[in-house]
This record gives structure tokens, sequence and C-alpha cells, in this order.
């Protein structure tokens, strides 16, 4: 019988409501439930920063072992609530471990609203360390929103049937990895790079494909620098796990039906041209628009021709559309009601008016908003003229071409040091919902 790591992980506080110790006390409950079961449950020590857990997680667990991580989050609008399963993306037996959790969790407290289970690149940061740089098969809980009044009071209230009902969901899942035998062979898997359909294979590790990396360096793909848990030594050869060459610019994607990766170099596409502004995107309006749905179905109504305005007016100025679209999921909060910029205002970008004032720019459409803000990242980008009118109200106030890439955006159009890396974060996500990453 396979053993149970639980971690109380990052909690978010809203007026000091609810914080790590709520969390804590689910854990121990469901600990305690496990514990009575006969299992042998791993309880992380509270107050372990997220690499200290991973690291703690990693010198203890063994074959068979499971993982899983309690969290809360935050939106901007109180009325968004519910339940996540975060799985470790392009997994799909991750997912069925999900789904058996979250499924399990929902039946046990109906009055969760169930959000369904998730790949962990739809999260803010376009990853998620706990799935990925743990040895074993790891999931993340997003119990609910302490920023809606219905989830804080379900959490606060009622985390003994929360306890009970992920006791519930964690038993199956650790009693199918059991009956699965960790220590037959790995099955071999067919790899698909650039179109061409390879000699050599892979193999699928606990619902991961591995790619040899002797056939990576025959292809020239770069190798990135994976975590313990992505590499793998098996019959004589060095394999990395197939998710981690994201991070090197290639697209990746799995055919269920024929058990081949698909890798995509895209021999135009360099990782350090991730975030460049000016240049093609690889995403339709219908990939933003299936985006949007996912995380905020709202805005797709209040705006729903902004998929093919990015496109197009991206395009008549040579900008990519991604970028400008996944900034504009950052400053709008995936075009969700907010105080600070009103649906109404059009402006998509976070543009200010004349240097000193408080004031936001306000455009009579959304065609213009989007315009506006495709100028002003164009300003950044390049020295070349604009196609169309000027509508930017700061477009001549930016020194032309000192921020080709998103990155160099930091400190400039948003004080923030991480600014750029938020937009990258969000770009990361839009290509893995699409398949792409």
């Amino acid at each position: 019988m396979g053993r149970i790591f639980l971690w109380a992980g990052q909690g978010s506080t809203i007026d000091g409501e609810i914080d790590t110790a709520c969390l804590a006390r689910i854990h121990h409950q469901s600990a305690g439930d496990l514990k009575h079961q006969g299992f042998l449950v791993f309880e992380v020590p509270v107050g372990l920063s997220l690499p200290k857990a991973i690291a703690w997680i990693n010198v203890r667990s063994q074959s068979g072992d499971v993982a899983l991580a309690l969290e809360t989050a935050t939106f901007p609008s109180a009325n968004v609530r519910g339940t996540s399963v975060f799985y470790l993306a392009h997994n799909t037996e991750r997912r069925t471990h999900a789904e058996l959790l979250l499924q399990a969790l929902v039946q046990q407290v109906p009055a969760l609203v169930n959000r369904g289970v998730q790949p962990d690149t739809d999260t803010e940061t376009g990853s998620l360390a706990f799935t990925r740089e743990i040895n074993i098969p790891a999931l993340v809980l997003s119990l609910g929103f302490v920023t809606n009044l219905a989830d804080r009071t379900l959490m606060l209230e009622r985390s003994h049937e929360l306890a009970h009902g992920i006791f519930k969901g964690l038993l199956p899942w650790s009693r199918r990895l059991a009956e699965r035998g960790i220590g037959l062979p790995f099955p071999p898997i067919q790899i698909n790079i650039n179109g061409q359909l390879c000699s050599e294979q892979g193999i699928l590790v606990e619902g991961n494909a591995y790619i040899p990396v002797d056939l990576l360096d025959h292809y020239a793909v770069a190798i990135p620098r994976a975590t313990t848990a992505g590499w793998q030594h098996y019959g004589g050869v060095t394999y990395i796990r197939a998710i981690e060459l994201r991070e090197v610019g290639v697209f990746v994607s799995w055919d269920a039906e024929t058990r081949t990766a698909l890798l995509q170099t895209l021999l135009s596409f360099k990782p350090e041209a991730l975030g460049n502004i000016i240049g093609p995107g690889y995403l339709l309006p219908s990939d933003y628009e299936a985006f949007l749905k996912q995380v905020n179905p709202a805005g797709l109504q209040k705006f729903p021709d902004i998929a093919q305005l990015y496109q197009a007016e991206a395009a008549i100025e040579g900008v990519n559309p991604d970028v400008a679209f996944a900034q504009a999921l950052l400053e709008t909060h995936c075009f969700a009601s907010s105080s600070l910029l009103p649906p109404a205002q059009n402006n998509f970008g976070g543009l200010g008016v004349t240097s000193g004032s408080r004031e936001f720019a306000s455009f009579p459409s959304a065609q213009l908003g989007v315009r506006a803000h495709i100028q002003h990242l164009k300003a950044y980008a390049n020295q070349e003229a604009l196609v169309q009118a000027v509508v930017d109200p700061r477009f001549s106030s930016i020194s032309r071409g000192v921020a080709p890439s998103v990155e160099q955006l930091s400190r400039r159009w948003s004080a923030e040091a991480d600014y750029g890396a938020k937009i990258l974060a969000i770009l990361r996500r839009l290509y893995g919902s699409a398949g792409l990453l």
C-alpha cells in the first residue's frame, strides 16, 4: 500500500480570516481519517516554504507514494468561487487521479461549486512546482476562493466534512497506483518531431512521456536544466520528461490513440523569442475564446469580438497578437469588471492619459481600445511608423524601440519588476491551453 504525503500549502488571507492554519486543520483531519484506515501518512510540517516542502517530500518519498497540496485562491471579483484540482499538464493519468479526488470531495460536500480539474498550465505562473518537481505523483487541491463569502464560510465552518471528502478521494487514487504495479517495465511510446516519425522510441513513466536525450541531440533540440523529477535512466538510456522541453521553446502534445509524443520545434521559434512583441502569433481567435471561457466566461460576453479584434489589429501593425492578448488578460484580470478600469472605458492595456495624471484613457469602442493597445506595444518594440492613425494618447511620449520584448516592459509599462514575467506566464498558459506547450 502506497504512502500519502499531505501539505497544507499556501493559504490566501482576507482580513485574517483564512490562513495556513485553516488549511493545516483540514489536512490534519484528513490525515487522521487516512491513518484510521491503516494508511501511512506523512504530514509536511506547517510553515515550510514551497521549495522546502518539495525537498522534504522528495527526501522521504518512494515509488508508489502520492502527494497532495492544499491551497486557497483569490480573485478580484467576489462572485467567483469554486473548488479545483490541478494536475501536471498533458498527463492523462494524472488528470484521471484529479477527477477521482474532486468527484469524491464534491459528493461529500455538495455545497462546493465544482470548477473541474485543470492542467497546471492554467495557473497564473503557467506551471506548478508542486506537480512538476516532486518525484512521486502529485496534485494541488484549491479548496475555494477566500474572496467569496460562501467559499470562505465553508472552509471555516465545515472543515471536517471537507477533510473527509479529501480522505475519500485519496483512497482510490492511492489504491489505483498500488494495483497497477509500480515496478513493471515502462511501456514504449512513439515520437514525432516536426511531423517526422522517429525510429527511436520514448517511454511512458507515471503517465508522462519521456524522450531519449540522444534523439534530441540528433535533432539539435536544446536540453533544458530539468529538475531531478524530469530525468529518467532506463535500459542504459537517459530520458528527459517531454513537458520540460517547453522551457526551450518546444511545443509538446500527445496523441493518445497512437501513443505518440508530438514535438514541434518551430525552427523560427526560439525560447528567447517567446516574449518578442513584434512577430507572428501561433494561436487562432478560437484559442483565445476557449481560454477566456475557462477563466472568465463573463469577459467574453462583455466583449464577444475581442479575440478577432486582437488578431486583426495586431496583424496590421506587425505585433504578435498572442503577446498582446496575454498582456490584456493581465491588465484586465481576464476582462473582469474593475473599479479601476471599468469595461465601458475599453482600455485593455491600462493606458494612461498624460504624465502626472491618475486618469486612465477611455476609448469609444472596443476596436479603438485594442488599436491603442497595439500601437502602444509597437511604440516600445521598434521605430517603424504606424500603419493606422494614432489613437494611443501616449504614443509620442515613448522612446521608440527601447523594449522589443515583454521582459523589458518591466518598470516601464508597469513599475513592477516582474511585470514582464507575469505576461510570459499567461502567454505560456495560453499555449498550454491550446495544446502547444
